[in-house]
């Protein structure tokens, strides 16, 4: 997605970066065995939490095993793997889908190298199509509801953000939520996480857009802020209402997951801490140099 939502790491215990850690090699391994070498290129930090957030709603027990970095071959790493968790999956598919619309609809807006960075992902975006087709064409009608408002320039800091919004929601629809959970259980789980993913996509939106500002008015494309007039003030009320919203329906998720002792306390970190220390870094303008992945993982 974005690289947005990522944990506060100096707030992490070494157990937990070590945990977490794992859970990214694990997305990477799991995009790189789906797709290809080359499409590891689309790992998120958002798909990373993404991927932890839905295993442990799940009461999945996923496992830590030791695997040979391809871009880093010397020493083996502990590596989250997919088997008996599809949540690594699922966030593999999400990464690569929405790393097409991303790419493409970056080059629309001027930024021509984005047109030639999708060549080479072409095949993994058409296998993508075809094995998570409905969760395609979920994100496909939510992108071109969000390119219409956007096109259309709607005087409003919200609309284009509640698209957004809407479309992380429906994402987590399809996720594989279930295991050995009862029909209650699940259903409330995925109406928790689908709250969860609405202000969390808000939260994104919005800290995109005031991280694009300057970008965004000397390419003369949408960016609510600019349209709007709003300060910084303004900014800051949306985002920090957006990222309390999502804490809230957060605060009511159940964990099944027998590793959920360290999963939570990084979604913990990442929630509490980490989306609040992204904006100060947005809101200085720090963060222009590391937007989708960052120097923790480098």
């Amino acid at each position: 997605m974005y690289g947005y939502v990522r944990p506060d790491i100096p707030e992490l215990k070494v157990r937990e970066k070590h945990r977490y850690d794992a859970w990214y090699c694990g997305l990477c391994r799991s995009i790189g065995k789906r797709y290809s070498l080359l499409s590891r290129l689309v790992l998120s930090y958002d798909s990373a939490f993404l991927a932890m957030l839905i295993s442990d709603a799940s009461g999945f027990a996923p496992k830590c095993e030791k695997h040979t970095c391809p871009i880093r071959p010397l020493g083996k790493k502990k590596t989250m793997v997919s088997i008996d968790d599809p949540a690594l999956d699922f966030a593999a598919d999400v990464c690569v889908i929405l790393a097409e619309f991303k790419l493409k609809d970056d080059a629309q807006d001027g930024k021509k190298l984005r047109g030639v960075e999708r060549l080479p992902l072409l095949s993994a975006f058409k296998k993508a199509r075809a094995n998570a087709p409905e969760l395609y064409d979920a994100v496909k009608n939510g992108i071109e509801k969000l390119n219409s408002i956007e096109h259309e320039k709607a005087p409003s800091l919200d609309v284009a953000a509640n698209a957004f919004g809407d479309l992380l929601r429906e994402i987590l629809r399809f996720a594989p939520i279930g295991g050995d959970m009862d029909a209650d259980s699940e259903n409330a789980a995925r109406t928790v996480l689908s709250e969860l993913g609405y202000w969390l996509g808000r939260a994104i939106y919005f800290l995109d857009a005031w991280d694009d500002r300057a970008e965004d008015e000397k390419r003369g494309t949408y960016n609510p802020f600019l349209l709007t007039g709003a300060t910084k003030e303004d900014a800051d009320f949306e985002i920090n209402y957006s990222i309390n919203s999502a804490i809230s329906a957060y605060d009511l998720l159940d964990s099944g997951n027998s590793s959920a002792g360290v999963d939570r306390a990084i979604g913990d970190n990442v929630l509490y801490r980490g989306l609040f220390s992204m904006w100060d870094k947005v809101s200085s303008g720090s963060n222009r140099n590391s937007k989708v992945r960052g120097s923790e993982q480098e």
